[in-house]
Protein backbone atom coordinates (compact mmCIF):
# COMPACT_ATOMS: atom_id res chain seq x y z
CA UNK A 1 0.00 0.00 0.00
CA UNK A 2 0.92 3.78 -0.54
CA UNK A 3 0.57 6.16 2.30
CA UNK A 4 2.80 9.37 0.85
CA UNK A 5 2.62 9.69 -2.47
CA UNK A 6 0.78 13.07 -3.49
CA UNK A 7 -2.40 12.19 -4.79
CA UNK A 8 -3.68 12.21 -8.66
CA UNK A 9 -7.43 13.84 -10.19
CA UNK A 10 -9.45 10.67 -9.01
CA UNK A 11 -11.23 8.67 -11.86
CA UNK A 12 -13.92 6.20 -11.72
CA UNK A 13 -13.02 3.45 -13.86
CA UNK A 14 -15.42 1.97 -15.94
CA UNK A 15 -16.40 0.59 -19.39
CA UNK A 16 -17.89 3.50 -20.80
CA UNK A 17 -15.77 6.12 -19.97
CA UNK A 18 -15.21 8.02 -22.82
CA UNK A 19 -14.03 11.47 -21.49
CA UNK A 20 -12.09 13.09 -18.77
CA UNK A 21 -10.73 15.90 -17.49
CA UNK A 22 -6.96 16.51 -18.66
CA UNK A 23 -4.11 15.41 -15.99
CA UNK A 24 -0.64 15.44 -15.13
CA UNK A 25 -1.52 12.20 -13.13
CA UNK A 26 -4.52 10.05 -12.44
CA UNK A 27 -5.18 7.77 -9.74
CA UNK A 28 -7.97 4.99 -10.54
CA UNK A 29 -11.18 3.52 -8.56
CA UNK A 30 -11.64 0.51 -10.61
CA UNK A 31 -14.83 -0.37 -10.87
CA UNK A 32 -15.62 -4.37 -10.46
CA UNK A 33 -16.21 -4.21 -14.32
CA UNK A 34 -11.82 -4.13 -14.09
CA UNK A 35 -11.12 -6.48 -11.11
CA UNK A 36 -12.40 -9.84 -9.50
CA UNK A 37 -12.52 -10.00 -5.73
CA UNK A 38 -14.05 -12.89 -3.62
CA UNK A 39 -13.80 -13.15 0.04
CA UNK A 40 -12.32 -15.93 2.16
CA UNK A 41 -11.46 -16.45 5.91
CA UNK A 42 -7.92 -17.81 6.57
CA UNK A 43 -6.25 -18.20 9.53
CA UNK A 44 -3.23 -15.74 8.67
CA UNK A 45 -2.75 -12.80 10.87
CA UNK A 46 -0.44 -10.06 8.27
CA UNK A 47 -1.57 -8.72 4.61
CA UNK A 48 1.88 -10.50 3.33
CA UNK A 49 1.02 -13.52 4.13
CA UNK A 50 -2.72 -13.29 2.83
CA UNK A 51 -1.30 -11.75 -0.56
CA UNK A 52 1.24 -15.06 -0.89
CA UNK A 53 -2.14 -16.80 -0.84
CA UNK A 54 -4.02 -14.31 -3.50
CA UNK A 55 -3.07 -16.43 -6.66
CA UNK A 56 -4.18 -20.31 -5.54
CA UNK A 57 -7.34 -18.60 -4.11
CA UNK A 58 -8.28 -16.65 -7.32
CA UNK A 59 -6.79 -18.87 -9.82
CA UNK A 60 -10.07 -20.60 -10.59
CA UNK A 61 -12.09 -17.27 -11.65
CA UNK A 62 -9.43 -15.77 -13.54
CA UNK A 63 -8.31 -16.59 -17.26
CA UNK A 64 -5.69 -18.72 -17.55
CA UNK A 65 -3.29 -16.66 -19.80
CA UNK A 66 -3.19 -13.36 -18.33
CA UNK A 67 -1.33 -11.76 -16.24
CA UNK A 68 -2.50 -10.71 -12.81
CA UNK A 69 -1.95 -8.61 -10.05
CA UNK A 70 -3.31 -9.11 -6.69
CA UNK A 71 -3.73 -7.14 -3.75
CA UNK A 72 -6.01 -8.06 -0.42
CA UNK A 73 -7.67 -6.20 2.57
CA UNK A 74 -8.85 -7.32 5.61
CA UNK A 75 -12.24 -7.21 5.93
CA UNK A 76 -13.54 -8.58 9.81
CA UNK A 77 -12.05 -11.76 10.03
CA UNK A 78 -12.03 -12.36 6.45
CA UNK A 79 -10.05 -11.22 3.67
CA UNK A 80 -10.91 -9.02 0.17
CA UNK A 81 -8.32 -10.88 -2.36
CA UNK A 82 -8.63 -8.41 -5.54
CA UNK A 83 -7.15 -9.32 -8.70
CA UNK A 84 -6.68 -6.67 -11.39
CA UNK A 85 -4.95 -6.56 -15.23
CA UNK A 86 -3.13 -3.97 -15.67
CA UNK A 87 -2.51 -4.96 -19.39
CA UNK A 88 -6.34 -4.37 -19.60
CA UNK A 89 -6.33 -0.80 -18.01
CA UNK A 90 -3.61 0.24 -19.90
CA UNK A 91 -5.39 -0.34 -23.29
CA UNK A 92 -8.43 0.86 -22.25
CA UNK A 93 -7.50 4.14 -20.64
CA UNK A 94 -5.43 4.68 -23.98
CA UNK A 95 -8.23 3.92 -26.25
CA UNK A 96 -10.94 5.16 -24.42
CA UNK A 97 -8.96 8.73 -23.20
CA UNK A 98 -5.40 8.65 -24.69
CA UNK A 99 -4.03 8.49 -21.41
CA UNK A 100 -0.91 7.12 -21.35
CA UNK A 101 -0.07 4.31 -18.93
CA UNK A 102 2.95 6.30 -16.94
CA UNK A 103 -0.05 8.63 -16.29
CA UNK A 104 -1.71 6.38 -14.01
CA UNK A 105 -0.53 6.49 -10.44
CA UNK A 106 -2.44 5.18 -7.45
CA UNK A 107 -5.47 2.55 -7.61
CA UNK A 108 -8.35 1.93 -5.29
CA UNK A 109 -11.44 -0.61 -5.88
CA UNK A 110 -14.70 -0.04 -5.31
CA UNK A 111 -14.96 -2.26 -2.57
CA UNK A 112 -13.38 -0.01 -0.29
CA UNK A 113 -16.54 2.20 -0.58
CA UNK A 114 -18.50 0.13 1.31
CA UNK A 115 -19.29 2.27 3.69
CA UNK A 116 -20.94 4.68 1.75
CA UNK A 117 -22.55 2.10 -0.43
CA UNK A 118 -24.65 0.83 2.54
CA UNK A 119 -26.48 4.46 2.41
CA UNK A 120 -26.14 5.43 -1.18
CA UNK A 121 -25.93 3.78 -4.69
CA UNK A 122 -23.63 5.84 -6.45
CA UNK A 123 -24.43 6.92 -10.09
CA UNK A 124 -21.84 5.49 -12.83
CA UNK A 125 -24.49 7.09 -16.09
CA UNK A 126 -27.67 7.57 -16.54
CA UNK A 127 -28.32 4.18 -16.82
CA UNK A 128 -26.14 2.30 -14.18
CA UNK A 129 -25.16 2.94 -10.62
CA UNK A 130 -22.83 1.26 -8.31
CA UNK A 131 -24.25 -1.14 -5.27
CA UNK A 132 -23.71 -3.27 -3.08
CA UNK A 133 -24.65 -6.99 -3.85
CA UNK A 134 -24.14 -9.65 -1.48
CA UNK A 135 -22.20 -7.34 0.53
CA UNK A 136 -19.54 -6.90 -2.37
CA UNK A 137 -19.72 -3.61 -4.87
CA UNK A 138 -21.17 -4.34 -8.23
CA UNK A 139 -22.28 -2.37 -11.41
CA UNK A 140 -26.36 -2.72 -11.73
CA UNK A 141 -28.90 -0.86 -13.82
CA UNK A 142 -30.62 1.75 -12.25
CA UNK A 143 -33.77 0.37 -12.92
CA UNK A 144 -33.24 -2.57 -10.83
CA UNK A 145 -33.25 -0.21 -7.80
CA UNK A 146 -35.51 0.99 -5.38
CA UNK A 147 -33.62 4.50 -4.71
CA UNK A 148 -34.62 7.67 -6.08
CA UNK A 149 -31.34 9.34 -5.16
CA UNK A 150 -27.47 8.31 -6.01
CA UNK A 151 -23.96 9.63 -4.45
CA UNK A 152 -21.58 11.41 -7.01
CA UNK A 153 -19.01 10.44 -7.76
CA UNK A 154 -16.02 12.92 -6.04
CA UNK A 155 -12.25 13.14 -5.21
CA UNK A 156 -14.10 13.43 -1.79
CA UNK A 157 -15.14 9.65 -1.92
CA UNK A 158 -11.15 8.82 -2.09
CA UNK A 159 -10.53 5.80 0.76
CA UNK A 160 -7.42 6.35 2.96
CA UNK A 161 -5.54 3.36 1.67
CA UNK A 162 -3.83 3.23 -1.97
CA UNK A 163 -2.13 0.29 -3.77
CA UNK A 164 0.58 0.71 -6.15
CA UNK A 165 -0.85 -0.05 -10.08
CA UNK A 166 1.58 -2.25 -11.37
CA UNK A 167 2.90 -0.89 -14.57
CA UNK A 168 3.29 -3.52 -17.51
CA UNK A 169 6.68 -1.92 -18.46
CA UNK A 170 7.65 -2.66 -14.65
CA UNK A 171 7.00 -5.84 -14.49
CA UNK A 172 10.07 -8.53 -14.70
CA UNK A 173 10.18 -11.23 -17.51
CA UNK A 174 10.84 -14.03 -14.91
CA UNK A 175 7.83 -13.38 -12.89
CA UNK A 176 6.26 -15.76 -15.38
CA UNK A 177 8.36 -18.73 -13.71
CA UNK A 178 5.63 -20.69 -12.51
CA UNK A 179 5.19 -20.93 -8.50
CA UNK A 180 6.04 -24.64 -8.62
CA UNK A 181 9.44 -23.73 -10.04
CA UNK A 182 10.69 -21.05 -7.49
CA UNK A 183 9.81 -23.89 -4.57
CA UNK A 184 11.83 -26.47 -6.28
CA UNK A 185 14.69 -23.94 -6.11
CA UNK A 186 13.83 -22.41 -2.75
CA UNK A 187 14.12 -26.61 -1.48
CA UNK A 188 17.50 -26.85 -3.49
CA UNK A 189 18.65 -23.80 -1.65
CA UNK A 190 17.73 -25.25 1.88
CA UNK A 191 19.48 -28.18 0.50
CA UNK A 192 22.68 -26.22 -0.12
CA UNK A 193 22.61 -24.60 3.41
CA UNK A 194 21.72 -28.25 5.38
CA UNK A 195 24.13 -29.64 3.40
CA UNK A 196 26.90 -26.99 4.34
CA UNK A 197 26.01 -26.63 7.87
CA UNK A 198 25.61 -30.45 8.65
CA UNK A 199 29.27 -30.74 6.59
CA UNK A 200 30.60 -27.92 9.13
CA UNK A 201 29.35 -30.11 12.02
CA UNK A 202 30.25 -33.67 10.71
CA UNK A 203 33.78 -32.46 10.44
CA UNK A 204 34.47 -30.62 13.90
CA UNK A 205 33.12 -34.06 14.86
CA UNK A 206 35.28 -36.60 12.73
CA UNK A 207 38.96 -34.20 14.03
CA UNK A 208 37.82 -34.94 17.80
CA UNK A 209 37.16 -38.37 16.89
CA UNK A 210 41.01 -38.57 15.10
CA UNK A 211 42.53 -36.86 17.72
CA UNK A 212 41.00 -39.53 20.37
CA UNK A 213 42.07 -42.36 17.92
CA UNK A 214 45.25 -41.02 17.19
CA UNK A 215 45.79 -40.98 20.74
CA UNK A 216 44.42 -44.77 21.11
CA UNK A 217 47.07 -45.66 17.70
CA UNK A 218 49.89 -43.76 19.42
CA UNK A 219 49.73 -46.58 22.34
CA UNK A 220 48.37 -49.05 20.63
CA UNK A 221 50.48 -49.34 17.17
CA UNK A 222 48.70 -52.55 16.01
CA UNK A 223 45.28 -51.56 16.26
CA UNK A 224 45.76 -48.77 13.54
CA UNK A 225 45.05 -49.61 10.18
CA UNK A 226 41.76 -52.13 10.94
CA UNK A 227 40.57 -49.23 13.08
CA UNK A 228 41.01 -46.75 10.58
CA UNK A 229 39.66 -48.05 8.10
CA UNK A 230 36.47 -49.36 9.75
CA UNK A 231 35.70 -45.80 11.68
CA UNK A 232 35.59 -43.59 8.40
CA UNK A 233 33.69 -46.18 6.54
CA UNK A 234 31.09 -46.18 9.75
CA UNK A 235 31.34 -42.27 10.02
CA UNK A 236 30.58 -40.96 6.18
CA UNK A 237 28.06 -43.97 5.49
CA UNK A 238 26.07 -42.68 8.13
CA UNK A 239 26.68 -39.05 6.74
CA UNK A 240 25.32 -40.18 3.02
CA UNK A 241 22.43 -42.24 4.26
CA UNK A 242 21.50 -38.81 6.55
CA UNK A 243 21.66 -36.47 3.51
CA UNK A 244 20.01 -39.22 0.89
CA UNK A 245 17.36 -39.39 3.65
CA UNK A 246 17.18 -35.62 3.84
CA UNK A 247 16.98 -35.21 -0.60
CA UNK A 248 14.23 -37.86 -0.46
CA UNK A 249 12.10 -36.23 1.53
CA UNK A 250 13.11 -32.40 -0.26
CA UNK A 251 11.67 -34.39 -3.42
CA UNK A 252 9.09 -35.61 -1.73
CA UNK A 253 7.81 -31.89 -0.22
CA UNK A 254 8.32 -30.47 -3.53
CA UNK A 255 6.41 -33.06 -5.91
CA UNK A 256 3.30 -32.02 -3.14
CA UNK A 257 3.41 -28.20 -4.44
CA UNK A 258 1.39 -26.80 -7.18
CA UNK A 259 -0.36 -23.38 -7.72
CA UNK A 260 -3.02 -24.69 -5.26
CA UNK A 261 -0.77 -25.93 -2.77
CA UNK A 262 1.98 -23.64 -1.46
CA UNK A 263 5.22 -25.18 0.90
CA UNK A 264 5.22 -21.91 3.62
CA UNK A 265 7.95 -22.95 5.67
CA UNK A 266 10.32 -26.11 6.08
CA UNK A 267 11.98 -27.28 9.39
CA UNK A 268 14.81 -30.07 9.80
CA UNK A 269 15.35 -31.13 13.30
CA UNK A 270 17.48 -34.39 14.51
CA UNK A 271 15.62 -37.19 13.20
CA UNK A 272 12.71 -35.56 11.03
CA UNK A 273 11.66 -32.92 8.18
CA UNK A 274 8.46 -30.64 8.64
CA UNK A 275 6.77 -28.79 6.35
CA UNK A 276 3.87 -26.63 6.22
CA UNK A 277 1.51 -26.41 3.79
CA UNK A 278 -1.43 -23.64 2.44
CA UNK A 279 -3.75 -25.90 0.87
CA UNK A 280 -6.80 -25.53 -1.69
CA UNK A 281 -10.11 -27.14 0.08
CA UNK A 282 -10.46 -28.69 -3.03
CA UNK A 283 -7.07 -30.49 -3.15
CA UNK A 284 -7.08 -31.24 0.17
CA UNK A 285 -7.69 -34.88 -0.89
CA UNK A 286 -4.99 -35.66 -3.27
CA UNK A 287 -2.58 -34.30 -0.91
CA UNK A 288 -3.64 -36.07 1.40
CA UNK A 289 -3.39 -39.13 -0.97
CA UNK A 290 -0.08 -38.51 -1.86
CA UNK A 291 1.58 -38.16 1.30
CA UNK A 292 -0.06 -41.32 2.88
CA UNK A 293 1.74 -42.90 -0.37
CA UNK A 294 4.70 -41.50 0.64
CA UNK A 295 4.96 -43.11 4.16
CA UNK A 296 4.60 -39.07 5.14
CA UNK A 297 2.61 -38.00 8.57
CA UNK A 298 0.01 -35.98 8.06
CA UNK A 299 -1.42 -33.37 10.47
CA UNK A 300 -4.19 -30.87 9.38
CA UNK A 301 -4.47 -28.02 11.24
CA UNK A 302 -7.51 -26.47 9.61
CA UNK A 303 -9.05 -26.91 6.06
CA UNK A 304 -6.42 -24.60 4.67
CA UNK A 305 -3.21 -25.82 6.33
CA UNK A 306 -1.75 -29.40 6.79
CA UNK A 307 1.73 -30.49 8.12
CA UNK A 308 3.60 -33.24 6.86
CA UNK A 309 6.30 -34.85 8.57
CA UNK A 310 9.27 -37.18 7.33
CA UNK A 311 11.43 -39.62 9.13
CA UNK A 312 15.40 -38.81 8.65
CA UNK A 313 16.88 -42.28 8.77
Amino acid sequence: MSFFSSNGTLLLLHKRLDRVRKASKYDLMLSPQFYIVTRQKIPVKYAFQAKKLAPSILDDLLPADDNYEYEVKRDGDSWLFFAYSPKEIEEFLKSCCNIPAHRIGKIYFADQLREVLKKLPIGIDEENALTLVDNLATIVPRSMLQSDRYARFTSKLRPKHSYSFKHTRKRVEDSKVSRTTVVVASLLALLALFFFLDGYGYKRAIAKEEASLDKLYEENPQLRSKLVRESIQEKYEGIEKRERSIRNLLDSFSQLTSKKVILDRVEIKENKMIGRFMVDPKEMKHILSVATAENLKVNRLNPAVVVIEGEIK
